[in-house]
């Protein structure tokens, strides 16, 4: 059963988008590039959220999801014409806020190695830490004000 899941998952994204593509949908609202990244359908096949991103902001992104969810008649109309299922699954479009929780991450993670290699850095150049070197600062500015 989690194999057939998987196969119409993927057949109604590729509806979805070949739908869009063809020009069916005229809401303006609905951007012209955007990405669907993940699909849940429910077992009894009557359910589907799409998952979507797209380039801009918020307001963009929520007229998206208005213009996408307002269409969802059409989109039913051609899965039920194209994929011949028992069920046409009731379709809701969603925002999928996990792909900027990704990149949020990878942006954190990229500086903290920028951080790591600049200490590395250090240590490779004058052998000591970033707080010994530090420190001799302080010290050299302490008790020798006339040398800085």
């Amino acid at each position: 059963m989690k194999f057939k899941l998987e196969r119409i998952k993927q057949m109604i994204k590729k509806e979805i988008m070949a739908t869009i593509a063809a020009g069916v949908v005229q809401d303006p609202r609905i951007p012209v590039v955007m990405t669907i990244t993940r699909i849940t359908l429910s077992k009894d096949l009557h359910y589907c959220h799409l998952y979507f991103t797209c380039y801009g902001d918020d307001g963009v992104r929520r007229r998206a999801v208005e213009g996408l969810n307002s269409s969802v008649g059409v989109f039913q109309r051609q899965i039920a014409r194209n994929l011949k299922l028992r069920f046409t699954p009731l379709i809701e479009f969603r925002y999928d806020k996990e792909e900027e929780k990704a990149l949020e991450v990878d942006k954190i993670l990229y500086q903290v190695a920028q951080e790591h290699a600049d200490e590395n850095q250090t240590e490779k150049t004058t052998g000591l830490t970033e707080e010994d070197f530090d420190c001799m600062v302080d010290e050299i500015v302490t008790n020798h004000p006339g040398m800085v």
